[in-house]
């Protein structure tokens, strides 16, 4: 949803259409630098928008994008207060703050007690995106065999059509979870800048998973 991608390729363009179906009902994303002590804190971005939370996803439909102010006025849209720089010797461009899915009101017990195998992975490794196909690694994961936690495994990555897999998200819990760790987010050659993401737990059914 960062909208200087979008604006340069056709092709997201279309994707990324406002409006657009993107999961279930149960589906809310949002983006806010206003959240105070998180890493993605920012009250005003770098060309002094105001920080704000900007919903992304609503009831599972593509409903906002971030923006600097050369993106919303390209697209007739409001700054978002998404333009961060990594530091001085760089030019602010359209970056994410605090990145979350919205809670849900399924508990994790509820959640896996009918999976006869599955993975249960832990925490954000690493990610990334390439137009409508995304891959991600977790920390650590654990097998689920008949509704129960078991063994761990290692190696574990998600990969495949971002949308399809909002798409596949056919739980969400109620234990909402900020990860406020190190790293950061690269992009245009500025690396590491500060991020905070934070989900509860969710269930995606159908995706493909690498790992040993």
């Amino acid at each position: 949803s960062e909208a200087d991608f979008v604006y340069g390729n056709p092709l997201a363009r279309e994707m990324m259409t406002l409006g657009r179906r993107f999961g279930q009902g149960i589906l809310n994303v949002y983006d806010d630098g206003s959240i105070r002590d998180l890493r993605g804190t920012t009250f005003y971005d770098d060309e002094g928008t105001p920080a704000r939370r900007n919903w992304l996803i609503r009831d599972g439909v593509l409903v906002g994008r971030l923006h600097s102010r050369q993106t919303a006025a390209r697209m007739g849209e409001k700054p978002s207060g998404n333009a961060r720089a990594v530091n001085y010797r760089f030019a602010p461009i359209v970056r994410m703050t605090n990145t979350a899915i919205d809670n849900g009101t399924t508990t994790f017990e509820n959640m896996i007690k009918d999976i006869k195998l599955g993975i249960y992975a832990c925490n954000a490794y690493g990610g990334e995106t390439q137009l409508e196909n995304f891959s991600f690694s977790s920390s650590y994961a654990y097998m689920i065999r008949d509704g129960r936690i078991a063994e761990m495994v290692k190696d574990v990555n998600l990969a495949g059509n971002l949308f399809t897999t909002l798409g596949n998200i056919d739980m969400i819990g109620n234990d909402f979870l900020w990860l406020n760790t190190g790293g950061g987010c690269g992009k245009a050659g500025q690396f590491p800048l500060p991020v905070g993401m934070g989900a509860p737990h969710i269930r995606i059914q159908n995706v493909v998973i690498g790992g040993q």
